[in-house]
């Protein structure tokens, strides 16, 4: 498997809401799918749920850099991909401030999760993330949008947010 599809089913393992404590997180995907089933967004919730998130991996730039002279045949390599996760949450509370707040919440808890192993429960594969490309980067960077009300039988309200993140691998060569 190559390194991009290495770091994305390891960051979908490790944000797994079965294994996590994300708040209201119901489904990650490895890619953006045509369509999302509303019911996604409160898997592992209790019945009655009025909120929940989905959250969409996406890898960006990527750039590499050898990191280590070993001559024609050894050495090391390291890899950063910018990671993007889009997230959507989701509520059908009658308040679109209750939408705010669980955004909030959902987001805070995402960034305390990806803190808390910068390995991503994956050692084998990332070096790190979350943690800049190199000192004096960014580590984490979030952009949230208002909440927006979707027209549909429930009349839900959305919040998008998307959170940024450098993932680095090293690979000997």
């Amino acid at each position: 498997m190559s390194v991009r599809t290495n770091v994305r089913s390891a960051i979908q393992a490790y944000l797994d809401p079965s294994k996590s404590n994300i708040a209201n997180l119901g489904a990650v995907y490895a890619y953006p799918a045509k369509f999302t089933p509303e019911g996604d967004f409160f898997q592992n919730e209790d019945p009655g749920h009025s909120t929940g998130a989905v959250i969409f991996i996406y890898l960006g730039r990527q750039s590499e850099k050898r990191i280590a002279l070993g001559g024609a045949h050894s050495g090391e390599k390291a890899t950063e991909l910018e990671i993007v996760l889009d997230c959507f949450i989701r509520s059908t509370s009658n308040k679109s401030e209750d939408c705010g707040l669980a955004a909030d919440q959902f987001l805070d808890s995402l960034v305390d999760y990806i803190r808390a192993d910068r390995q991503a429960g994956a050692p084998s594969v990332i070096f790190q993330w979350g943690e800049g490309a190199y000192p004096g980067g960014q580590d984490i960077e979030i952009q949230a949008l208002y909440p927006r009300n979707l027209m549909g039988a429930m009349k839900a309200t959305q919040v998008y947010a998307s959170v940024r993140t450098t993932v680095v691998t090293i690979e000997r060569t």
